[in-house]
């Protein structure tokens, strides 16, 4: 998946806009909640939280915590527990 194509677009919890993505970029609330490389890695500084697998679930500590959806957001569990 090329994550560059969810650039610009919207982050949501479930329906509710919480946040967009920038280039390699996530912000939520207004604020820098993790960077995102082209690639799909998920870090914030130098720690890893995780990856856009290729079929587009989010996964964050080892956890699925949401998906691209097909517009290209990304939308996370209400609970971010997974499915």
């Amino acid at each position: 998946m090329l994550i560059i194509e969810c650039f610009n677009h919207n982050v949501y919890i479930d329906e509710k806009l919480v946040g967009y993505i920038g280039e390699n970029v996530i912000y939520i609330n207004g604020r820098k909640f993790a960077d995102i490389t082209d690639d799909g890695k998920i870090s914030f500084g130098d720690k890893y939280l995780g990856y856009i697998d290729d079929d587009g679930s989010i996964i964050i500590n080892n956890k699925e915590v949401g998906y691209i959806d097909g517009d290209n957001n990304f939308v996370f569990y209400k609970t971010m527990a997974g499915k």
